[in-house]
């Protein structure tokens, strides 16, 4: 299982998230909560997801979930609620009334995954209520929690062949692309008087009514806030009327709480990102399954 850990988070957290992540899963856990923990494998025996859950000792009426993770291929089937609800059933059934769990403040794909389950989070410090030093010095936590008597009772099964349901985004599986970080760092500008730039350092030129937006490069002057990294599809040249595309793209970097500027083009879409999130919309784009070449 550790062997998949950082592959499957794309690098989330660096060198630090991932020794994080491999000390979350000591042998113990398989020791001694395999009653309450759930592992589906692929009929070639490669791991495809895994929940590891208890019921705590020390309150009858509630019940944990430690860790939990899905191969991004099979992100948007289902898998991870499958695998919750599965154990929402079985934690109801020994009369545990409330479910917990953690997370990290950065991970906002995780915590919308939570919430659309119907976790609340607890009172914490900031617009997102993290606990500081939850788990120790520097290891803050957004902390949540589930009344389990307001979920259904499932009793169904995990069927990792299962198509995604339409209309429901969540349920979509979306287009997996090569995609690459360009070597140029971008800026953005704009132009009231929607004249011409004067010179032709411009990547893009957007001409509305409000004025004329510029996707430059940027310069030695440019201050590093204000500076944008290039996302573009390796292979480029994909119809006008293959759908989902930019959706792909855009909907990780928005559940990881990255900024996009886009500029469209015949050919493919130019993402734009912020430099300072540049290691936070990789890790999300690979999460989603997206091969990235830096």
């Amino acid at each position: 299982m550790l062997a998949v850990l950082d592959r499957w988070w794309g690098g989330f957290g660096g060198e630090a998230g991932s020794k994080e992540r491999a000390l979350l899963l000591p042998r113990l856990f398989f020791q001694h909560f395999t009653t309450t923990s759930f592992l589906a494998e692929r009929p070639d025996g490669d791991l495809a997801a895994f929940l590891i859950g208890f019921f705590s000792q020390s309150d009858p009426e509630v019940a944990y979930i430690h860790f939990a993770g899905v191969d991004p291929a099979l992100h948007g089937r289902g898998v991870a609620t499958a695998l919750y609800r599965g154990f929402f059933d079985q934690a109801r059934a020994q009369g545990r009334r409330r479910v917990h769990c953690v997370t990290s403040p950065g991970n906002t794909a995780s915590q919308a995954f939570h919430g659309r389950l119907g976790f609340e989070m607890l009172p914490g410090d900031g617009d997102v209520p993290v606990q500081p030093d939850y788990d120790g010095p520097g290891l803050d936590r957004v902390v949540l929690t589930l009344d389990l008597d307001a979920q259904p009772r499932t009793g169904g099964t995990l069927d990792l062949d299962a198509q995604p349901q339409a209309g429901d985004r969540d349920e979509r599986t979306r287009p997996t692309l090569r995609l690459t970080i360009l070597p140029t760092l971008f800026s953005l500008d704009h132009l009231p008087d929607r004249r011409h730039p004067q010179d032709d350092s411009w990547h893009a030129l957007v001409r509305t009514p409000d004025g004329l937006t510029v996707i430059g490069e940027a310069s030695g002057q440019t201050a590093a806030a204000d500076r944008w990294i290039g996302i573009y599809d390796a292979d480029a040249g994909h119809g006008l009327d293959v759908p989902g595309l930019l959706a792909s793209v855009v909907q990780p970097l928005a559940d990881s709480a990255v900024p996009v500027f886009v500029a469209s083009t015949y050919q493919a879409d130019l993402v734009l990102a912020p430099e300072p999130h540049r290691d936070r919309a990789i890790a999300a784009l690979r999460a989603a399954g997206h091969e990235i070449t830096e």
